[in-house]
């Protein structure tokens, strides 16, 4: 495993995570423009499908991710470079202006 394979598999899940989190944002859009015409939140069975796709794309990216950084485990440094990686992908703007992680200040 060389770091091109260790970049492409964390790449791979975080485009992963992103278009979930995209769809994810389209199934609460319409179940709250759903709750305010109706009076009840319902889902779209269309939007469902596309989002549990999504999920399982996204927890195969991760697993091949985990398998990439058990098989590297000997050289510790790559995964914890990768570990410290992810949540920098995860986030547009990994650390706010104060130096916090973005997800404290949230």
């Amino acid at each position: 495993m060389n770091d091109r394979e260790i970049l492409a598999a964390a790449l791979r899940w975080h485009t992963a995570h992103k278009r979930r989190m995209v769809i994810g944002a389209e199934q609460r859009r319409y179940q709250s423009e759903q709750k305010q015409r109706t009076g009840f939140g319902g889902a779209s069975f269309e939007i469902g499908q596309r989002l549990t796709a999504a999920k399982r794309l996204e927890l195969a990216a991760l697993r091949q991710l985990a398998t990439i950084c058990t098989k590297v485990r000997g050289n510790q440094q790559r995964v914890t470079d990768v570990i410290e990686l992810l949540p920098m992908l995860a986030h547009e703007q990994p650390f706010s202006p104060t130096g916090q992680p973005a997800h404290f200040e949230s």
